[in-house]
């Protein structure tokens, strides 16, 4: 069952509202707070659901009552309200009440990395709360998602980790890709190094083909403006996809009027990976660590990949980086 807000009650709606709009002013991207929507009325349905007293008394152990949801799962019940509408017989009264369905919804056990995300959103928003409020009113003085309690640790073991998309997988790829638009996105991929997201949001005006380069809107809202490896190829292959589009968007819905979603080109790419027989681990998000691989085996230059990429930390750079491809040229992290 398809969770909304507005079942919430108004004051929750209010603060969610209200943390949006102030993520929203802090040039989070679309993306994020699309995630954080819905992971904050997941939370504030389940509350609401469990628990009678106001959402700023909510203690250490409300969140690790959350947190066994989220790793094993529940089923509970939602109250979702109806507003009836009753005209009496002469017609000269007109009657509103509010009638109470009850609806269960079932909360599937999340992976390690969701449950992280989910609990970081949720530390985030009380966050924010508490900052805003503790000095006005005295609510919400402490934020109870507490990191050492109720921390996940995310080991090796608990992850399935996206391969790397070889070379041999490329010029498969690209030896039998002959639309433009497709050629264009793969490119993207692969050469600059985009994430999905990042690619969905491209405008046209994002491209400067004086100076070959490009502007990416990065998580959490940062502008990077780089020159993409083979800058030439894709500058050519976006001219002629230009002359197809009438959009701002490099790649619109069939209206014109937005960007494709993430969802959507998510699924384009992975039926073009199947077409060309790649295995089906192998996804939007492994041509990115191809770039970085690629990229640092060129350079020998991590911090110029953590750059490139726009990474806050080479740490999470080196992740990129397949270590198989390195022992295979000889090349060691440095």
């Amino acid at each position: 069952m398809q969770i909304s807000r507005t079942n919430l009650k108004k004051h929750h709606q209010f603060y969610l509202e209200q943390y949006l709009s102030n993520c929203s002013l802090n040039n989070k991207s679309e993306h994020t707070l699309k995630n954080y929507s819905v992971d904050l009325v997941k939370f504030l349905n389940w509350y609401e659901a469990h628990y009678r007293s106001p959402l700023h008394k909510a203690k250490g152990d409300v969140i690790e009552n959350y947190k066994h949801v989220l790793t094993h799962g529940a089923q509970y019940s939602l109250e979702k309200k109806k507003n009836i509408l009753i005209s009496l017989l002469f017609g000269w009264m007109t009657i509103f009440f509010k009638k109470f369905e009850h609806k269960t919804h079932i909360q599937r056990p999340l992976a390690v990395s969701s449950r992280k995300r989910h609990l970081s959103s949720i530390k985030n928003f009380f966050e924010y709360l508490k900052q805003y409020y503790e000095d006005k009113n005295g609510r919400f003085l402490i934020n109870p998602v507490k990191e050492k309690i109720h921390g996940i640790k995310l080991k090796d073991i608990d992850v399935t980790h996206t391969p790397m998309l070889t070379r041999d997988m490329w010029h498969s790829l690209d030896e039998k890709l002959f639309r433009t638009k497709e050629r264009l996105i793969t490119h993207l991929l692969y050469f600059a190094g985009l994430r999905l997201h990042e690619l969905c949001q491209l405008r046209f005006s994002d491209f400067d083909f004086e100076s070959h380069s490009l502007k990416v809107r990065r998580k959490g809202g940062k502008i990077h403006h780089f020159k993409p490896q083979r800058a030439s190829e894709i500058f050519y292959l976006l001219k002629i996809h230009q002359k197809d589009v009438k959009s701002e968007w490099l790649f619109p819905t069939s209206s014109g009027h937005k960007p494709v979603s993430s969802r959507s080109l998510y699924h384009s790419i992975k039926k073009l990976l199947r077409k060309t027989g790649c295995p089906s681990l192998v996804s939007p998000h492994s041509f990115r660590k191809a770039c970085a691989t690629n990229l640092y085996l060129e350079t020998k230059d991590l911090l110029f990949v953590r750059d490139y990429l726009n990474h806050a930390d080479a740490k999470v750079t080196q992740t990129y980086i397949d270590q198989h491809s390195l022992i295979k040229s000889g090349v060691k992290i440095q």
